[in-house]
């Protein structure tokens, strides 16, 4: 009985969540951040910084706005409907099958947010990161724009290093490598990767190790 009720609830939610989902613009939609300098370090475990405290406090966020066609929200998309990467295509992220997951569907505004942790690896500094809505990347506005939209969020993580140089989803012996070549140098010196430098403090030292260390062979799971 117990076991109908829950498969009675399932179908429920999915015909709810069918009827409002609609066609995301790429134009329309939209995406931001709850706070400026967001910086965020990431595991393919997906155990390492949440998205909340990015800023320093605990209540940050992004949020993303899905619109359809005709300007119109789009009520009910699902919490895995999501994708991003970075915007320079040099510093791709590794990311695993359901990288970022949303706070709720998206409501009557067409508006979710995101405050909880990314699974993946890699490391981009400068450019930003664009999101995609179920296959569809957010577009730089004004609109008809062929570029992605590039919020300002700088993403580090431990898996530095794999196979041509991108990350691999894996934080193994590779990526001890880089770090080891930035350790114990402070920005502004030779040889400083801020890539490595995971509790923002303008060092690369015992702290980030401590870190590396928490997460080493950690792995899309």
């Amino acid at each position: 009985m117990f076991k109908g009720k829950v498969v009675a609830f399932a179908l429920m939610l999915l015909m709810a969540t069918s009827a409002f989902a609609g066609d995301v613009d790429d134009c329309y939609s939209n995406a931001g951040v709850s706070c400026v300098g967001m910086k965020i370090s990431i595991c393919p475990a997906g155990d390492f910084e949440y998205i909340r405290t990015a800023c320093g406090g605990a209540a940050d966020y992004i949020w993303v706005e899905a619109r359809d066609a005709s300007n119109l929200p789009i009520q009910g998309i699902p919490w895995t409907d999501y994708w991003l990467n970075s915007c320079d295509a040099a510093k791709s992220f590794c990311l695993c099958s359901q990288p970022v997951v949303a706070d709720s569907l998206t409501g009557i505004n067409g508006r979710t947010t995101f405050s909880g942790r990314v699974a993946g690896g890699g490391c981009s500094l400068t450019a930003g990161i664009w999101w995609a809505i179920q296959g569809k990347v957010i577009k730089a506005k004004p609109c008809p724009n062929p570029n992605p939209l590039c919020i300002a969020i700088i993403v580090k993580g431990p898996d530095m290093t794999g196979a041509g140089g991108l990350p691999d989803c894996k934080n193994d012996l590779s990526d001890i490598i880089p770090f080891a070549a930035t350790f114990n140098k402070s920005l502004g010196a030779a040889g400083y990767n801020a890539c490595a430098d995971f509790n923002d403090d303008n060092t690369v030292n015992l702290s980030d190790f401590a870190l590396m260390g928490t997460h080493y062979q950690h792995r899309c799971f």
